[in-house]
């Protein structure tokens, strides 16, 4: 079945409250993030699991690299709970916007060009910190192009 382009990203309730969790115990300093577990079915990716940078993520000012064997751990879980699979990503920027940076879309483009990894479309969600709260914005990388879409938030985050 071919899969349409993503046009909304719905991060379920336990999917947000992870990240909202992390966004309020995370140094404001560094980058942060985790991987993002669910299901695209017509053109909405709904993502029931977010993950933790993980106790070996490598997090600097403007870079984030998430602990693979965590990552592994929960996507492990995840499957085997509801069959989520890895859809994305989501990460902040301390300072900036809430869009791919050049990394980040090389990232993207990396990810979905890989045969083995099976990408259709790679989402990321990019949080910022804008005043004293959290904004964000979901993109959707493809082959040919990283577009902006509808993010959709069934509890807080920041």
């Amino acid at each position: 079945m071919t899969q349409l382009p993503v046009a909304t990203v719905h991060l379920t309730a336990p999917a947000a409250h992870v990240i909202t969790t992390e966004l309020f115990t995370a140094d404001h300093i560094t980058e942060t993030g985790g991987i993002l577990l669910g299901h695209h079915a017509h053109d909405t990716v709904t993502v029931h699991h977010a993950g933790t940078p993980g106790p070996a993520a490598v997090r600097t000012p403007t870079y984030f690299l998430r602990d693979l064997g965590h990552a592994q751990a929960l996507a492990d879980r995840a499957f085997a709970a509801d069959g989520s699979i890895w859809v994305g990503e989501w990460h902040t920027h301390p300072t900036g916007q809430p869009v791919p940076s050049a990394r980040d879309t090389a990232t993207y483009r990396q990810l979905v060009d890989d045969p083995e990894l099976g990408f259709h479309s790679v989402i990321a969600v990019i949080l910022t910190r804008h005043e004293h709260h959290w904004v964000g914005a979901a993109w959707a990388a493809r082959h040919d192009r990283i577009t902006p879409v509808e993010l959709r938030l069934d509890g807080p985050v920041g």
